[in-house]
């Protein structure tokens, strides 16, 4: 049986994209741990844990900090929105997404 170079191209891609979705999230497990920390986690803290965020988005009674990761080769690119209230500056609400190829 022989292989069409296509097929064994197409084949590579499948399994490259298939490591760069299934590996270890750079944030780790975020949205089990952030479920748990709303109200709880402090702007300072999270800077402890991620580093400095990418930026920050100021608001009158909240702000948010965005984070983004790359891995696999900047394949796949995490994004981590985490809103603080100005008074306290406790988490509120967050937002993580995890994309291939944007």
């Amino acid at each position: 049986m022989r292989f069409r170079p296509a097929f064994i191209v197409a084949l590579a891609v499948v399994a490259l994209l298939a490591m760069a979705c299934g590996g270890a999230s750079r944030f780790g497990a975020v949205e089990k741990n952030l479920n748990q920390e709303v109200g709880v986690l402090t702007y300072d803290e999270a800077k402890d844990r991620w580093g400095k965020p990418t930026s920050v988005s100021p608001g009158e009674k909240m702000f948010t900090a965005y984070w983004l990761k790359e891995r696999s080769a900047g394949i796949v690119k995490e994004r981590l929105y985490l809103t603080f209230d100005n008074e306290k500056k406790v988490l509120r609400a967050y937002r993580y997404t995890s994309k291939p190829f944007e």
